[in-house]
């Protein structure tokens, strides 16, 4: 892949050139989600240029959301990110499949948890004992690799009460479905999502996910924790997810409450809350 730089005085660094010449390809060429682009070797000997310059390139493009860098296999085109609007009660797969895209999953894990389990996490179904002596209730838990076409985008952590999941036979084959939808199975079997609580944090990647989602480790990361409840309240799901930052946007409208309210002072949709982090860490306790 030869392209034309600029070594004059006065002009774009040439790792900015390249950056721009390389988005620039993918955009013309039509290159799609997944496609490999040169190696940094290819593209250094083909251009005349350091190896050094190359990577701050690639740097750059990883920076603007357009190319995944994925360690031993090379340089990849990006989807484009998913937006998704808040506040919006949806699961992920369809989220994607509204954007016209492919979601997929593979199963990682798949654990009933006891209520007196010594491996049992903190999380919000802990302030929601069940019966009369307000005893803890079991757990299933769910860990899956979310995918976007056949690209690794995020990874969910979900529990559900035991109960629950065997009333919409959440199993372990069924988890392992790459096609199943949780908020899917949910509605078949009449149970209807009615509110939710979500808090978003800036992560950097530990070893373990940058692995399953086959990037560098300290990659920024979109942490997200939800806690959702029913028609009748009753705390159905808590999920923590983790999505590459080059591939998840969440959208904000706001919007005055009533005409003419002054931005200052009157409340929006879309609200955003003070405390994030410990209100993500009520809902499901530290890793």
């Amino acid at each position: 892949m030869r392209v034309d730089l600029e070594h004059g005085r006065g002009e774009q660094p040439l790792y900015v050139q390249l950056a721009n010449a390389v988005q620039d390809f993918i955009a013309l060429e039509r290159l799609k989600p997944g496609d490999i682009l040169p190696s940094e070797t290819v593209l250094a000997s083909e251009n005349h240029l350091s190896r050094a310059t190359v990577i701050k390139a690639f740097d750059t493009l990883v920076e603007r959301g357009v190319v995944t860098r994925r360690q031993g296999k090379g340089t990849f085109v990006n989807a484009r990110p998913m937006q998704r609007q808040l506040p919006e009660l949806t699961s992920f797969s369809e989220h994607v499949h509204g954007l016209g895209l492919a979601p997929g999953s593979t199963l990682l894990s798949f654990d009933l948890i006891g209520a007196d389990s010594p491996e049992r996490p903190a999380s919000a179904f802990d302030d929601e004992p069940v019966g009369a002596e307000g005893a803890l209730q079991p757990l299933v838990r769910v860990e899956r690799l979310r995918t976007v076409g056949d690209a690794p985008v995020g990874i969910h952590r979900t529990f559900v009460p035991a109960d629950v999941a065997e009333r919409i036979g959440l199993t372990e084959p069924a988890a392992a479905r790459p096609d199943f939808s949780f908020y899917g199975a949910l509605r078949e079997n009449g149970v209807h999502l009615d509110s939710g609580e979500e808090s978003l944090r800036a992560i950097n990647a530990d070893a373990v996910d940058a692995d399953l989602l086959g990037v560098e480790e300290g990659i920024a990361l979109i942490e997200i924790v939800r806690a959702s409840r029913d028609t009748t309240g009753r705390l159905v799901e808590v999920v923590r997810a983790r999505y590459l930052g080059t591939q998840y946007l969440y959208h904000i409208t706001f919007a005055p409450t009533s005409p003419g309210g002054h931005h200052e002072e009157t409340p929006r949709t879309g609200t955003r809350t003070g405390g994030g982090l410990a209100a993500a860490q009520r809902l499901l306790g530290n890793e």
